[in-house]
């Protein structure tokens, strides 16, 4: 099922004062409308409670040291100060400005540095239409060893990012000579990187230093696509759309598990995502697809919902942009399918290694982790606040998450109300809202929420995801309790519901057993009963034990009564874990017993 944008960027584009781009967009968009969700946009949808408050922090984060700094942030394309990744040009400042502008409104721009960085950034770019040091590109490819020797791949690695950022300062503010400059960064992936990276005659070039890690051709070379979808997006100028397309083709004999670099590798698939949206062409979802079966069956994903850094069943620290990254992917995988199994996966990464990869200062960093030949099993220390890419990053998948929380499916006159947060969504451009606040859980109703629809005209049909965890939902309305059916992963109610309608929700969940793969495990009829190695799981939650050695995988014994798992003492989510209980060292893999 296909996600339109054309409402929200005929109106983006038209408030910013581009009527002639956004008349543009009627043509090229109109493919991708003929069925599917439409989506607020995140900035009119207000986000509650502790998630609320941690997209706020993240958002904050920009405007804090050092980040909040003109020349920091310029370093990467004039060169003016030693920091970390000069050489990657146009990664922390593209990162920057994509954030700061998209979470920002056109008369508000924050923080204080974002408006100076987007008009003085344009001054940088060569002649040719990259960002960085000079570059003879007839030369081979670089790879010096240590990210920071190398000068090609991370010129690459950063411009990607920066023509996403100046795409997005055009976007919210019709700043038109960001537009031009990204444009002018497009001409320069027809010209240059596509023919010179993209050659089938160099393929022995190439292949040696794919496997690499955050210098890698295979990291660096592709990051340029999802850009040029986005310039297509605008600019309706099919040399973009074109070269996005070849380059795509040629990742295809790159793309693999294991790779060194899973932010690299998960974001070339949102860029795959995006030229499924916008050709139609189903061999970019089918190979999306065939990866995230792979990850996610192979031990690449761990049970909290996360990756490491390297796309590898065993390392040793996490990355925040991965995670962002594979949060993104989900919820593109369920826009554009609407297979509700990309947002379990995207709601268990959320409340659980995507809250454990934040800072208490609200960014994102990286953090060791105790793996062994099955995947990830533990939580230990904190590496570092990485505010040099983590920290943008991690702000963005929150601001893309804020506009699934609810939707409207216009084939059906549906909302579709994906998560139980607290949060008040516009529903089909503010003719419904959408008031969802959390209550107090109950025995065996550990997620309870009233939500109340408003609006100004018409019935609207409801529902709401039934949640891999839960055993059953319930609604009621005005103390009567309503009837549904569960199809696609929804609870689907059987009548239309009244403006001003408010509605009780209980997820019905009892504490569960899960192996490292994802997989239920049941509770043997015969007790005492050894279970194997697994997680325990209740609600949206994987429970970590807060105490004891979190670099092995020690054994549990649990108890049941009448078949029902009890927690036991000393187990917490990290939704419920203080900032300085995140800080320590948590196991979430168990060898498990029952008696």
């Amino acid at each position: 099922m296909k996600t339109s944008r054309r409402d929200f960027l005929r109106t983006s584009l038209a408030a910013v004062g581009a009527p002639a781009l956004a008349a543009l967009l009627d043509w090229h968009l109109a493919a991708a409308e003929t069925a599917g969700y439409l989506r607020s946009a995140s900035n009119d949808i207000q986000w509650r409670g502790a998630f609320g408050r941690a997209y706020q922090k993240a958002i904050h984060r920009l405007s804090e040291d050092p980040i909040n700094n003109v020349d920091f942030i310029l370093a990467d394309v004039n060169f003016n100060q030693e920091r970390r990744f000069t050489n990657y040009s146009g990664d922390i400042s593209g990162r920057f400005i994509e954030v700061a502008s998209l979470s920002s409104t056109k008369d508000n721009p924050q923080p204080s540095a974002l408006m100076p960085v987007i008009e003085k950034i344009v001054s940088y770019q060569n002649e040719d239409g990259h960002y960085g040091r000079p570059v003879d590109w007839s030369q081979p490819v670089d790879i010096a060893g240590a990210n920071d020797q190398s000068l090609v791949m991370p010129i690459l690695w950063g411009n990607g990012r920066l023509m996403l950022g100046l795409i997005a300062a055009y976007e919210r503010f019709g700043v038109e000579a960001a537009l031009d400059s990204a444009k002018k960064m497009g001409d320069f992936y027809v010209n240059i990187v596509c023919p010179r990276f993209c050659d089938p005659a160099r393929m022995a070039e190439y292949t040696p230093e794919a496997a690499g890690y955050a210098a890698a051709y295979v990291t660096c070379v592709f990051h340029g696509i999802e850009g040029l979808v986005r310039l297509w997006r605008f600019t309706g100028e099919q040399k973009y759309l074109d070269t996005a397309i070849e380059m795509a083709d040629f990742h295809e004999p790159f793309d693999t598990l294991p790779v060194g670099h899973s932010h690299g590798s998960i974001s070339t698939h949102e860029a795959l995502m995006m030229l499924y949206e916008e050709t139609g062409d189903k061999k970019w979802l089918q190979r999306v697809v065939s990866r995230w079966e792979a990850a996610y069956g192979g031990g690449y994903v761990n049970p909290c919902g996360g990756v490491s850094e390297q796309y590898k069943i065993r390392y040793t620290t996490d990355e925040g942009c991965s995670e962002a990254d594979l949060l993104r992917l989900n919820l593109m995988l369920w826009r554009d399918t609407g297979q509700t199994r990309y947002l379990d996966m995207a709601e268990r990464l959320l409340y659980n290694a995507y809250l454990m990869n934040q800072w208490s200062t609200g960014g994102f960093g990286h953090r060791r982790l105790a793996a062994d030949d099955l995947g990830t099993f533990g939580w230990l220390e904190r590496v570092a606040e990485s505010y040099w890419c983590c920290t943008y990053h991690g702000g963005m998948g929150y601001y893309e998450f804020k506009e699934c929380l609810a939707v409207y499916d216009k084939t059906t006159d549906t909302i579709l109300y994906n998560f139980p947060l607290d949060f008040l969504a516009p529903i089909d451009g503010g003719r419904w809202t959408v008031d969802s606040v959390l209550l107090d859980a109950a025995e065996g109703v550990p997620v309870r929420t009233r939500v109340k629809l408003d609006g100004s005209a018409g019935d609207i049909a409801f529902a709401l995801r039934f949640p891999d965890w839960a055993e059953a939902v319930s609604v009621s309305c005005d103390g009567r309790q309503l009837h549904g059916t569960v199809t696609e992963g929804y609870w689907k109610a059987s009548v239309r519901f009244a403006p001003g309608t408010v509605l009780q929700i209980d997820y019905h969940a009892r504490p569960l057993l899960e192996d490292r793969r994802f997989h239920k495990l049941a509770v043997p009829a015969q007790l005492p009963a050894k279970i194997g190695q697994g997680v325990l799981r209740f609600g949206p939650h994987i429970l970590h034990a807060v105490d004891g050695d979190a670099s092995v995988i020690r054994p549990l014994t649990l108890s049941a009564d009448g078949g029902v798992i009890q927690i036991p003492e000393g187990f917490l989510s990290v939704e419920a874990m203080s900032d300085q209980q995140r800080d320590g060292t948590h196991g979430f893999v168990f060898d498990l017993e029952i008696q």
